[in-house]
Parts: structure tokens; C-alpha cells; sequence
């Protein structure tokens, strides 16, 4: 059972003052993902129950359980169809639990600003957490308020193949799958009970659905903070060039009955493209599941996570794409500095893909 996180003394009433002054500033948001009995309540518990953090981290939980052993208040939305329970603890934390993880959430939560400086967000064990990371980017109110900082999935390293070999009647895939796809972190859980050689299995077999993501090794979701929070989910872009010369993205020897149709591709090229241009063709490929200038059928594509650094004509920074499924969004990154090579890369990670199509028809609208 793991230790429940001291509570705030009832006496102390938190400044829920001003957060500063001059240009607001938005709060970064992690979200945890896996399924149930992955070990992602253990890992957000470890995090309540840290002294030493300093962080003021608001965690949004689906329900507090029984075992957590903590005291909750509880209070109803105006229409009795939401409640909310609020722990503020002794390390600074405010601890939530709120029915409907959507917008209403992060929305209620922002009403206590001021009190924290960074959220967490537990998806329910079978959430494809897709939706939840769309959020951020289709309520304009919500997104000058928060911002999306990575996706953190959990996964228990004895049951994840089982999980991902999983099939769906309708022939769509499996949340296991979507889960590991979507991630930019992912933490193999409980590995003193397996085997080497299956930890290897496993470990390959992320690889292979998300060549980007990194990847820790650890038992009771021992994990530090740094390698959660804070991590800039664009920085891993480059990482797949180092996997695959390192040989550690092949799919040779993977369980036949592992679904091997998601994987990662990445396309880099020089040159510059139109913003324009540019946004057209993400918006065909992302909403239309098309490639454009492609006359091979594409049925089966289904893009899960798309990042990408671009050299636009006429910017100065690097412009920075984020894509879950069919959502989207383009912001300014950092500038390009002078001795730096401007290389567009693009990453990714889906069924169906196809790398040479993919170039192709990025070359048929780069300038």
C-alpha cells in the first residue's frame, strides 16, 4: 500500500493571489497514461508524497482510492452532475478528483491559480488520451491559460504484449497500442517480474510502434521528476536517426502475434517550405487520412502522432508542428542559430505509413 501524502494543516489558508505581473504565463501540463495496474497511481503518489521537488503541482485524479487511505472533501458542480475533490498537502501539491477529465476539468481547475505552477492529468486505464491532448489546442480559452509539455505512459512490462496484441472487432487499434504511440516518455513498469529476455521483447516492441520515445526501465515507478516534468516533448525528435544506426528499431524479432502495421517514420529534408502550402497538406493528410500527390490508395493510413521542426520561408525560428490524430497545431520554436544547418524533420508515428510517399509528395511542396 502506498503511503498517503500528508495533508495541508486546516489551519493554513493558501494565497491564492496574483501569479506576477507583465505577459501571463501558461502552465505546463503532463499527462499520464496506462493501463490500470500499470503502476501510474504509484508513480503520481510518489510524486505527492516528494518533499523535496519544490514544485507546486496540481494532479488531476480520476477517483482517489480506497487504499490511498486519504480524508477527501467533496463538492458538487452547480447542476450536482460534477464533484470535485480538493487535497492541498504539505509539499505544496494540490490534489484533485474530478469525474470529467475533459475541459470542465483543466477549466474548474484553473480557478485555483495561483496556488500551483504545473498540472498532472491521470487518464483512466482504457483512455486513448488522444482526446485529452486535443483539448489543448481545440479550446482557444483553455490554451492561453495551459500548455501541452508530454504524454507519460506507464506500462507493466509482464502484461504489455498480451495488451498489445490485443485485436478490436472493428479492426481499429488496440488502446494498448495508442497509449505507447501517443507517448513521449514511457515508463516499463514492473520489471522484477520478467524475465530478461522478455524485458528485451518488450522493450523492442515499443520501439518499433514509437521510435522516439524514451524509454526507462524501472520497478514500483520509481522515476524521477526531471525525467517526467519539464521535458520540451519536441526535444526527442531526433532520437530515431540514433535508434535506428544503433540497430535498436527492427522488428525481426518480434512475437508474431504483435501488431507491427503502427509504426514510426522520418522524413528530413533541406530547403523551405510555404506556411501555407504547408498547412494544406497537413490538414489532407491529418484530416482526410491522404497523402497528397499520392495515387496509391491509402485505406488503411491512420496517423496517431505527428512532430516535425520546419524551415518556412521567411521565419527566423523554427517553426514547431504538433499532431494528435486529426488536431493539430503550428507555433513559433526557437530561432535558427547562425552555424546551425536548416533541416526540416518530420516525425511520424502511425498505420499504414509509407516513408518513400511521404517524401515524395513533402518534396512536391517544399520550395
Amino acid at each position: 500500500m502506498e503511503e498517503a501524502p500528508q495533508l495541508l494543516d486546516s489551519e493554513k489558508v493558501w494565497d491564492a493571489g496574483d501569479t506576477g505581473v507583465g505577459e501571463r504565463v501558461k502552465v505546463p501540463v503532463t499527462i499520464v497514461t496506462g493501463f490500470l495496474g500499470s503502476g501510474k497511481t504509484t508513480l503520481i503518489m510518489r510524486i505527492l508524497n516528494d518533499q523535496t521537488h519544490g514544485k507546486r503541482i496540481a494532479v488531476i485524479l480520476n477517483e482517489f482510492g480506497e487504499s490511498a487511505g486519504i480524508d477527501k472533501s467533496l463538492t458538487r458542480g452547480e447542476n450536482g452532475e460534477l464533484f470535485e475533490e480538493w487535497l492541498e498537502l504539505k509539499n505544496g501539491c494540490l490534489c484533485c478528483s474530478i469525474k470529467d477529465n475533459g475541459v470542465k476539468a483543466i477549466e474548474n481547475l484553473m480557478k485555483q491559480r495561483g496556488k500551483f505552477d504545473y498540472i498532472l492529468l491521470e487518464t483512466t486505464g482504457l483512455a486513448d488520451p488522444a482526446p485529452i491532448a486535443n483539448i489543448f489546442w481545440m479550446d482557444e480559452d483553455l490554451e492561453s491559460d495551459v500548455k501541452l509539455d508530454g504524454i507519460i505512459t506507464v506500462v507493466d512490462a509482464k502484461h504489455i504484449l498480451q495488451q498489445l496484441s490485443e485485436k478490436k472487432e472493428d479492426g481499429s487499434i488496440n488502446e494498448a497500442t495508442r497509449q505507447i504511440a501517443l507517448a513521449d516518455r514511457i515508463l516499463v513498469n514492473k520489471t522484477d517480474l520478467v524475465s530478461q529476455e522478455h524485458l528485451e521483447v518488450v522493450s523492442q516492441s515499443i520501439r518499433n510502434i514509437n521510435g522516439t520515445a524514451l524509454i526507462q526501465i524501472t520497478t514500483r515507478s520509481q522515476a524521477s521528476l526531471d525525467w517526467i516534468l519539464d521535458i520540451q516533448s519536441l526535444d526527442n525528435v531526433d532520437r530515431i536517426e540514433v535508434l535506428r544506426k544503433a540497430g535498436l528499431v527492427s522488428d525481426d524479432h518480434l512475437p508474431e502475434h504483435i501488431d507491427k502495421s503502427v509504426t514510426t517514420v522520418v522524413v528530413t529534408m533541406h530547403g523551405q517550405f510555404d506556411r501555407q502550402k504547408l498547412d494544406e497538406w497537413l490538414r489532407s493528410l491529418l484530416w482526410e487520412s491522404t497523402i497528397p500527390g499520392s495515387t496509391t490508395p491509402s485505406e488503411t493510413l491512420s496517423i496517431l502522432r505527428l512532430k516535425a521542426v520546419v524551415d518556412v520561408r521567411g521565419e527566423d525560428s523554427k517553426v514547431v508542428v504538433q499532431g494528435v490524430q486529426e488536431l493539430y497545431e503550428l507555433h513559433e520554436g526557437v530561432k535558427w542559430a547562425a552555424s546551425e544547418a536548416r533541416e526540416s524533420r518530420f516525425v511520424f508515428i502511425g498505420r499504414g505509413l509509407n516513408e518513400k510517399l511521404l517524401n515524395d509528395s513533402l518534396l512536391g511542396i517544399r520550395n
